[in-house]
């Protein structure tokens, strides 16, 4: 057996950052331009679906189900291509994922495009296709680079960011000792730096408009980010630290 954290790509904090950045953008689109769906911000969904849901207004929570579904799907496919990998005892391919995630969110703007989307908060079948392809390509983000060094991070939403910095922040207040090697300051660091980017990529949405083509930024960058992967050694090294951490936990429990 696999010990579960051997699952948990690590990645550079660069990446982090971007994805979030992505992760933010997606979101908001589609939520400003196409339907109140959010495709990254699963704890926005689950909200509306309780709404919606106690009014009786179903069929608008149905669009917030479908991406949890969808969402959630990503993430077992992510996780399963983990898993297989490792089982093969080879190192994990978060970069196979992000293209993956590429090629999803580079077909956005063009099913918008060929269907003729408008903005509606009652979802089509075409809005549950556009929230269908979005939520899936966040889910496998999601599982694609889940650690910046030893320091937990989430590019797809923020309720347990914020919680984990307050964590941070009160017990170095409190001048708690701590029980892990990395400093509490770096962590609250990169977890803010993440927010603030998932914010920033919300906001450049909103800011640039309504236009479909500007969903091929997002796939741009990833594009970009998986041909600088597969040529950097540090890249590299750092997703293989998966594979070290499972050969550590299996010669811990032998």
């Amino acid at each position: 057996m696999t010990a579960e954290t051997a699952h948990h790509p690590s990645g550079p904090l660069v990446l982090a950052f971007s994805l979030a950045g992505i992760a933010g953008f997606i979101d908001a689109h589609l939520f400003l331009y196409v339907t109140n769906v959010f495709v990254a911000n699963m704890s926005g969904n689950m909200v509306r679906v309780g709404i919606f849901g106690g009014s009786g207004d179903w069929s608008i929570a149905a669009g917030s189900l479908a991406a949890l579904f969808a969402f959630a799907t990503g993430v077992v496919v992510a996780i399963a291509h983990h898993d297989r990998r490792l089982q093969q005892n080879k190192t994990v391919r978060p970069d196979e994922l992000l293209v993956v995630e590429a090629l999803l969110t580079l077909s956005l703007p063009m099913i918008v495009i060929v269907c003729d989307v408008e903005f509606s908060n009652q979802a089509s079948p075409v809005h549950y296709l556009v929230i269908g392809v979005g939520a899936l390509a966040m889910g496998l983000q999601a599982s694609s680079l889940r650690r910046v060094g030893s320091i937990a991070v989430a590019t797809t939403y923020g309720t347990g960011t914020i919680v984990r910095i307050g964590e941070k922040v009160a017990l170095g207040l409190r001048g708690a000792e701590r029980t892990s090697v990395g400093r509490r300051s770096a962590t609250v660091i990169v977890l803010v730096g993440v927010l603030a980017c998932y914010v920033g990529g919300a906001a450049a949405a909103s800011a640039l408009g309504s236009a479909p083509l500007l969903l091929l930024i997002p796939s741009a960058i990833l594009l970009a980010f998986v041909v600088y992967i597969r040529s950097s050694p540090g890249f590299r090294a750092a997703y293989a630290e998966s594979r070290t951490r499972r050969a550590e936990r299996r010669t811990t429990d032998y």
